[in-house]
């Protein structure tokens, strides 16, 4: 520092020397005080000048504004959108990215914007399959650029999923018959509504959104006009927002290219009944009698299902003639004997089923353990007699009897 001082004093001598006037002996004057202050203060005064000629020089760095926006929550399908604000140049490039949280972040998705004069940009991201969980979405750094420290360049979403709550009743695939099947239940919607909306295979708007009334047992039904076979997903949302969605795949229905041919059989139609509900069906198990073809049909009153496993280990389901008709099934077997179940269609509906075959020998439930009878006739199962094995027990105790009481005498 002394060194400093002495080739100011040499610098300012030779200055006075050429330079004779009050301004010049000021500077002097100025410059001697400063070898009297302390160290510290003289370095200060030459950052100070530093910094003033990097200013003049170079120009300062300048910082830019980014703010981030997007939910905290969402629901598991619902778009995830997200906007933000920036006075960045026009013209710059902004990645938005978005990640699954976790012990490891794994990034799923990367949109890029181009700012425009508006300094406005917004994303959507597809949450279709995603799992409920901690997400977040960032801004990366950009090259060349700095941002304010009041910038958001990052947030957190989390992400719902409720399609748990839905229990749907309805079979997943059906046949065209003009109308789609909305059945089941939602936990926690007693006595009030659930917004249902369906899109065709197309994305096309089929039904709603609109309200359908839940019962006291949390049960929902309607039926949808279609027009045509295909996927349709079927959209659940209440107060509290998005559940879930449900998809359906409507088959077209058979035609049969001949009528079925039905086999004459000199065997009288056989029945038995039992109480069936959707949860507990009912189980009838009926004797063939040997290979041959089977029609089997239900009592109507009650929506019916059949359902029995087919020769190639599938099951099979039959439901269309509703509750005005007999639900009916024609069968080639070359087993002897099937089980057939049967249940109402809606969890709402019970009751005793009435189920005949023509062509069998038997029908009798799987519990019941006796023999379904013809109408008008009655149908016995032969017992052996328990007396010849009581005979057999008297005799030997007559025998040691009379061991006994020979020994005695």
């Amino acid at each position: 520092m002394g060194k400093v001082l002495r080739m100011q004093h040499k610098f300012l001598s030779n200055w006075c020397r050429f330079h004779p006037d009050d301004n010049t002996h000021a500077f002097r004057r100025d410059l001697l005080m400063d070898q009297k202050r302390p160290a510290s203060h003289t370095l200060a005064r030459i950052a100070l000048v530093a910094l003033l000629c990097l200013a003049l020089c170079g120009g300062v760095a300048q910082a830019y504004e980014l703010i981030l926006k997007a939910p905290s929550q969402i629901q598991r399908g619902m778009p995830l959108v997200v906007n933000g604000t920036s006075n960045l140049p026009p013209g710059i490039s902004v990645d938005i990215v978005l990640y699954k949280s976790g012990h490891v972040t794994e990034e799923l998705a990367r949109k890029t914007v181009t700012l425009q004069a508006n300094s406005e940009f917004s994303v959507v991201f597809d949450t279709t399959g995603f799992t409920k969980g901690v997400y977040k979405v960032e801004v990366p750094a950009i090259s060349g650029y700095s941002y304010l420290g009041d910038s958001v360049t990052l947030r957190v979403i989390e992400i719902i999923d409720r399609s748990d709550e839905i229990v749907f009743s309805a079979f997943s695939s059906q046949e065209m018959d003009g109308t789609l099947d909305i059945d089941g239940s939602i936990s926690g919607l007693a006595n009030s509504g659930v917004q249902i909306g369906v899109t065709g295979p197309g994305g096309e708007a089929v039904f709603g959104p609109a309200y359908v009334t839940v019962k006291s047992d949390s049960s929902f039904s309607t039926e949808v006009p279609i027009k045509g076979p295909g996927q349709y997903n079927i959209s659940f949302t209440d107060a509290k927002g998005y559940i879930g969605t449900i998809m359906v795949t409507v088959r077209e229905k058979p035609v049969a290219t001949t009528p079925p041919t039905i086999v004459p059989t000199t065997n009288p139609i056989v029945s038995a009944s039992a109480f069936a509900t959707r949860d507990k069906p009912a189980t009838f198990v009926v004797t063939t009698g040997g290979p041959g073809t089977i029609r089997a049909f239900t009592s109507s009153g009650i929506d019916w299902v059949i359902e029995y496993t087919d020769t190639d280990g599938k099951t099979v389901k039959v439901n269309e003639k509703g509750s005005v008709g007999n639900e009916e099934i024609l069968i080639d077997t070359t087993e002897d004997v099937l089980v057939l179940t049967v249940y109402p269609y809606s969890y709402a509906a019970e009751g005793d089923v009435l189920l005949s075959a023509d062509g069998a020998a038997k029908v009798e439930t799987s519990d019941s353990g006796t023999a379904a009878t013809t109408p008008g006739t009655t149908s016995t199962e032969e017992q052996s007699s328990p007396l010849p094995a009581i005979g057999v027990v008297a005799a030997v105790i007559a025998v040691v009897a009379l061991v006994v009481i020979r020994r005695n005498w």
